[in-house]
C-alpha cells in the first residue's frame, strides 16, 4: 500500500502540470478564405463611394470594375458605376486628356480601349457610349506600324483587348505590331516604342500583352506569345511572384498570373497565385479580404496601394484572364467576407465559431477536472499512509472494526459508517482515466 500511494503522490504531482502545459492557447492560425476573389469583393466595394473608386478616377474604377467581372459577383456595383461613366463630361478628359503641347485634346487609345473592354464585357455597347464612338476612334488610331495610340505596347495591348469585345476586332497589323515594340528577350516594356536593345522587359507590361496577342490571329501573335511566356516563367521568383524592379509585388504577379492562364500554363499560373493569396489579409488582418502590394507593406504607401493591389489579383485568384474573361453569369450582389456572422447569419459560419470558441475553453476544462482527481489521489493517499504508520493494518474484519469503535469512544464521536473491511476501495487500480487532452485548434 505503501508503495502504491508513493506512486499515486508521483503521478498526482506530474499530471497536473502536463495538463496545464497543454491547455496553454496555441498562437492563432491564419485560415484561407474559401472563396478569396469574394472576400477581396466584399472590401472592394466597402471602398466605393457609391459610384466609382479612388474619388472618381476613372481608370482605378474600371480596374474595380473588371475585378468584380471575374469574380462575378458585385453586378449592381459594375451597373452602377459604368451609368456614372456613361456621361460626357466624366469620360473625355479620360479617353481625351490634355497632352502638353499640343493644341486640343489627343485620343488615348490605350485608355479608350479599357473603357471598351470593362463596358463590353458587362453587355454594353462599345461602340458608342457616352456619345463618343470609341471602337471607330481607336481603329482610327492605328499607327503605320500596327501599334495604337503613342505606339507603346500597354496602349496597343489594351486597344486590341477592347476591339476584341466589338464585331471589328484588331487583326495580323496589330499583332506585327506588337512584334516589332517586343524586347530582345521576348518580354514587353512599360515604354519603349521601338524594341531596340535598350528595351528592359517588365512583368506588368508583359502580362497585359500576352493576353491581347492571345485575341489576334496569325503566326506572328502565336510566336510573339511563346517568346513573351517563355521571358515570364523565366523571371518568376521561387516563391511564385514577379518583381518589377521594386521588389515581388501583387500587381506584377497579378499580369503575370493572368497570362498563364491565358495560355494555359497551368504550373506557373498555380504558384503566382499560391504567392497572391500570401499577400491577402485574412480575418484578423488590417483590411480583411484586401491585398498587400508588398509584405510587408510600405509604412508610407502601403495602404494606398491596397486598392489596385486587390482589383488586379482578383482577375487570376479568380481563375480568369483578360483575353477571356466572361461576366455573363455575374451576380447582382457581393456575399460578405465571412470573418462575422451577422444576426441570423449563415449557421455554417456560426457552428465553425462555436467550434473555435469550444476548443478554446476545452483545454482547461479537462485541467480543471485533472487537478480536482490529483487532490483526491492525494487525500486517499495520505489516509493510505496514516494507516499504515503504526505498522500494517489488521486483516481480520473484527479487529478492524473494533479498533475504529475503540476510536470512536475515546474520541466521542460516532462510528462513521464506511465499509470496514480493511479494503481501500478504488486504490487497488491505477486510475483508467483518458490521457490528457491536447490542444485543439
Amino acid at each position: 500500500m505503501r508503495h502504491l500511494s508513493g506512486r499515486l503522490l508521483a503521478a498526482a504531482a506530474v499530471v497536473p502540470i502536463s495538463v496545464l502545459a497543454s491547455a496553454v492557447p496555441a498562437q492563432a492560425q491564419s485560415e484561407t478564405f474559401d472563396a478569396p476573389a469574394q472576400a477581396a469583393a466584399s472590401w472592394l466595394v466597402s471602398q466605393s463611394d457609391g459610384t466609382s473608386w479612388s474619388a472618381g478616377d476613372v481608370s482605378t474604377s474600371l480596374d474595380a470594375v473588371i475585378a468584380l467581372q471575374a469574380a462575378g459577383v458585385g453586378g449592381d456595383h459594375v451597373k452602377t458605376t459604368l451609368e456614372w461613366l456613361n456621361d460626357t463630361e466624366t469620360l473625355t478628359p479620360y479617353v481625351y486628356p490634355a497632352v502638353e503641347g499640343a493644341a486640343e485634346p489627343v485620343l488615348s487609345a490605350g485608355s479608350a480601349g479599357k473603357v471598351m473592354y470593362a463596358v463590353a464585357t458587362a453587355g454594353g455597347d462599345a461602340t458608342d457610349f457616352a456619345g463618343i464612338r470609341l471602337a471607330d476612334e481607336v481603329t482610327a488610331a492605328q499607327t503605320a506600324n500596327g501599334t495604337y495610340g503613342d505606339g507603346t505596347a500597354l496602349s496597343t495591348a489594351w486597344a486590341v483587348l477592347g476591339l476584341s469585345r466589338t464585331d471589328a476586332p484588331a487583326g495580323e497589323e496589330a499583332a506585327a505590331g506588337l512584334a516589332a515594340v517586343q524586347c530582345p528577350d521576348g518580354g514587353f516594356s512599360f515604354g519603349d516604342i521601338d524594341g531596340g536593345d535598350d528595351c528592359v522587359s517588365d512583368p506588368d507590361s508583359t502580362g497585359l500583352v500576352v493576353s491581347a496577342l492571345a485575341t489576334l490571329p496569325g503566326d506572328a501573335a502565336s510566336t510573339s506569345v511563346e517568346s513573351a511566356v517563355t521571358w515570364l516563367e523565366s523571371a518568376q521568383a521561387e516563391n511564385g511572384g514577379f518583381d518589377n524592379g521594386f521588389g515581388e509585388n501583387a500587381n506584377s504577379t497579378a499580369m503575370a498570373a493572368q497570362a498563364f492562364f491565358a495560355t494555359e500554363r497551368a504550373d506557373a499560373a498555380e504558384r503566382a497565385v499560391a504567392y497572391l493569396l500570401e499577400l491577402q489579409f485574412d480575418c484578423a488582418g488590417t483590411a480583411p479580404g484586401a491585398f498587400m502590394y508588398t509584405d510587408p507593406e510600405d509604412p508610407e504607401f502601403g495602404e494606398a496601394t491596397r486598392l489596385l493591389a486587390t482589383a488586379q489579383a482578383m482577375v487570376p485568384v479568380s481563375g480568369q484572364n483578360l483575353a477571356d474573361l466572361d461576366a455573363s453569369s455575374i451576380a447582382a450582389d457581393v456575399p460578405g467576407d465571412a470573418c462575422a456572422v451577422a444576426d441570423g447569419g449563415d449557421a455554417t459560419e456560426a457552428e465553425t465559431e462555436a467550434d473555435a470558441d469550444t476548443a478554446a475553453w476545452l483545454p482547461w476544462a479537462i485541467g480543471a477536472a485533472v487537478l480536482v482527481l490529483a487532490a483526491l489521489i492525494i487525500a486517499f493517499a495520505v489516509k493510505a499512509r496514516k494507516n499504515g504508520e503504526n505498522g500494517a493494518a489488521p486483516t481480520d474484519p473484527d479487529a478492524r472494526a473494533a479498533d475504529v469503535e475503540t476510536d470512536a469512544l475515546a474520541t466521542g464521536e460516532a462510528p462513521a459508517a464506511d465499509d470496514a473491511t480493511g479494503t481501500d476501495s478504488g486504490l487497488d487500480d491505477e486510475p483508467k482515466g483518458d490521457e490528457p487532452g491536447r490542444d485543439k485548434q
